[in-house]
């Protein structure tokens, strides 16, 4: 990418050398995850300390802190922007941990641009622009040569076109490789303002009709990544069992990564409950808090295929210098082994037993099914649901919801408001429609069964 223009824009700026300038370059060469391999960027080796100096230009078009340090370069602003809601990728930008691609493409008169990849051992984030005479575009869901075995995150941004997007692709059990092929769709969306007839009266039973997006363009881009980035990630052992709320629990080993931790837990087998979630976060020597991940994966199941969690994600210290590390862990969720089912009586809108914290609030028979609306306590704005979407009936058929509402404050209505909502400030109202059902009572899969709020520290070695 070119950035030519910027630099005769930056020339009346830099009488004075900016303060971060001073430092960039040293700082850029004295980072711990530069190897003593010669860095590439673009194919080209990185230039020597004498060359930065003389390169001016060069230094704008390819070194990220040089360029913020001149404050000029709106796309790493923007970058800055995108990633305010993770702290781990903010960290990982300011800390210039970022590889740099400026690949583009313009089909149909829509311009993609590959602008940077922040990507470790286990995840990449690819950031990306999509320009062209429109009032918003959205990026399709990716599709990758060979496959990729990772959960995607990303598409239907409607963003004013050069909006800074993102795919996120996280590993579980493998590696992020050294590349693949990706290829995506740029689609609008367009209100029909000339529509006249009165709208259908829509229920959470129907079944969704999902509308097929008109492609505008389909892009394809060769991605290759810096060996020195992917190669980053430490194994840390733990190895420490404590009890916690009457089980038994070790924290075997911390995966530490740039764009984020996972905790790795097991339970003892004579446990009476899964282990389903964990309230924590780390600490280290200065007081930081490295909390869990709340836009995106949060923690992940056991491949055996139990009830249990045992992968819990947190935001990195890896940019903080930590020398020590504790585990704090505030609460936790469990799951009783004899319940993970509990009988609702529809009919006479009863339970055998719900979670802690959950009261049924209304069962309601409609023409194709029923609307299952719980009462959940809730927890520091933290929305979940206590259910999952799978069910059984009598004969113990399984069956797959179609979706899960939730609201705050007040119960979920469907159809005329007749007279004013019932307030219920700190309660959320979790709506399970069960579309096409029609017998008088249902089992459904609870998340979990009750929670704890014990606090347990938990030393994490720092080699």
């Amino acid at each position: 990418m070119n950035r030519n223009p910027e630099y005769e824009a930056l020339l009346a700026e830099l009488e004075n050398t900016p303060e971060e300038l001073k430092t960039v370059v040293q700082k850029t060469l004295s980072r711990d995850y530069h190897s003593q391999k010669k860095r590439r960027i673009f194919g080209i080796p990185a230039v020597s300390l004498a060359a930065c100096f003389a390169g001016f230009v060069l230094l704008v078009n390819l070194f990220p802190p040089f360029a913020r340090a001149c404050g000029s370069v709106p796309v790493l602003r923007e970058l800055a922007k995108a990633v305010a809601w993770s702290p781990s990728l903010s960290a990982a930008v300011e800390n210039d941990y970022v590889q740099p691609v400026g690949q583009s493409q313009t089909v149909n008169g829509i311009t993609a641009t590959i602008q940077y990849i922040i990507v470790d051992r286990k995840q990449v984030n690819i950031f990306f622009t999509l320009e062209g005479d429109y009032d918003n575009l959205s990026a399709e869901m990716p599709e990758f040569t060979p496959d990729q075995h990772c959960s995607i995150m990303g598409a239907d941004y409607r963003q004013p076109p050069g909006s800074l997007l993102q795919f996120t692709l996280d590993y579980m059990d493998g590696d992020v490789p050294e590349g693949f092929t990706m290829t995506f769709g740029a689609t609008t969306y367009t209100e029909d303002m000339t529509h006249t007839e009165e709208p259908t009266e829509y229920s959470m039973l129907d079944e969704p009709q999902p509308e097929e997006p008109d492609i505008l363009a389909q892009f394809t881009f060769d991605m290759t990544f810096d060996p020195d980035y992917t190669a980053k990630g430490e194994l840390i052992p733990v190895n420490r069992t404590f009890p916690l709320d009457g089980q038994t629990v070790t924290v075997t080993e911390a995966e530490v990564y740039p764009t984020h931790v996972r905790m790795n837990v097991t339970g003892d087998p004579d446990n009476t409950a899964w282990l389903k979630s964990l309230d924590f976060c780390l600490e280290n020597e200065r007081g930081e808090t490295f909390a869990s991940i709340t836009n995106g994966i949060s923690a992940t199941g056991d491949p055996e295929g139990s009830p249990a969690m045992l992968s819990y994600w947190l935001n990195s210290p890896y940019f903080s210098s930590s020398e020590h590390l504790t585990l704090r862990i505030t609460g936790a969720k469990w799951l009783d082994k004899d319940r993970e089912r509990v009988r609702i009586d529809l009919e006479n809108g009863t339970a055998d037993w719900l979670p802690e914290g959950v009261e049924l609030y209304s069962a309601e028979r409609r023409d194709n099914g029923w609307l299952v609306q719980f009462s959940v306590l809730e927890k520091e704005g933290h929305h979940f649901s206590p259910f999952g979407m799978t069910y059984y009936d009598a004969e113990g058929n399984q069956h797959e919801g179609n979706g899960i509402s939730m609201t705050t404050g007040s119960p979920y209505i469907e159809g005329p408001i007749t007279e004013p909502l019932e307030e219920s400030e700190g309660r959320l109202y979790v709506v399970l429609p069960l579309s096409g059902y029609d017998g008088g009572e249902v089992w459904l899969c609870p998340n979990y069964s009750h929670v704890t709020t014990e606090t347990i520290p938990v030393a994490v070695p720092i080699k």
